[in-house]
């Protein structure tokens, strides 16, 4: 085993503790002492690989945004039929999450409490992803009648800014916070609830922002 080989190796450890570390307490919470503990790393290793704590959180959303985006990508097709397209995306993200819910619940703590000090980085780290939604919805308008007024570069930031809210209205819900003293395994199942519930928000949000709230004929 080469050295690249043996640096590669030891990196993918700090991460998979890091990322067990961050998803089951968040940013704030995280201690370094604990991904140490858990992994068998000395502070020093993680140092060496990662300059700060910001840094290993950073590694770790990137790792989660790439991961996601590139599973969307394989699962959903070019030739995807349109009005398949809105449903079967939701189901495939849910999919994502329910296989990997150490990456749910980092996803879900990064676009809904994402540290004031490191939105900026984390704009830039979820880009493909946000690229993506953006294709997708652009396919799902394709062909559609829409306003003369609106363009739609127009209506996709606008549904940005609709999810955006979404996302800001849950940072005042109660049972998006964990109460102290809360036994782990608790905490876990908590946290998928709230992931299954900010995710069906969110295919609402969307099926609302396209089609509004009276029934259709």
């Amino acid at each position: 085993m080469n050295r690249e080989e043996k640096n590669q190796i030891t990196r993918g450890k700090i991460l998979s503790s890091a990322m067990t570390e961050f998803a089951a307490h968040g940013y704030e919470a995280a201690s370094l002492n604990t991904v140490c503990a858990a992994g068998g790393i000395s502070k020093g290793i993680i140092y060496h690989y990662f300059d700060s704590k910001d840094g290993l959180y950073l590694a770790c959303l990137r790792e989660c945004f790439d991961t996601l985006t590139e599973y969307l990508k394989r699962h959903i097709s070019e030739e995807t039929r349109q009005e398949d397209l809105l449903t079967d995306y939701f189901q495939i993200r849910m999919n994502f999450f329910q296989a990997h819910p150490e990456y749910a619940r980092l996803f879900c703590g990064a676009v809904v409490f994402p540290p004031d000090h490191l939105r900026g980085e984390i704009l830039r780290i979820r880009q493909d992803f946000d690229a993506l939604n953006d294709h997708y919805l652009t396919r799902i308008l394709q062909n559609r009648r829409l306003r003369n007024d609106l363009s739609r570069d127009e209506i996709v930031r606008a549904f940005r800014m609709f999810q955006d809210s979404l996302n800001a209205s849950y940072q005042n819900r109660e049972e998006l916070k964990k109460p102290e003293g809360t036994a782990a395994d608790a905490e876990n199942t908590e946290a998928e609830t709230d992931i299954a519930v900010h995710e069906k928000d969110c295919r609402n949000l969307v099926q609302i922002f396209l089609y509004g709230i009276l029934e259709r004929n």
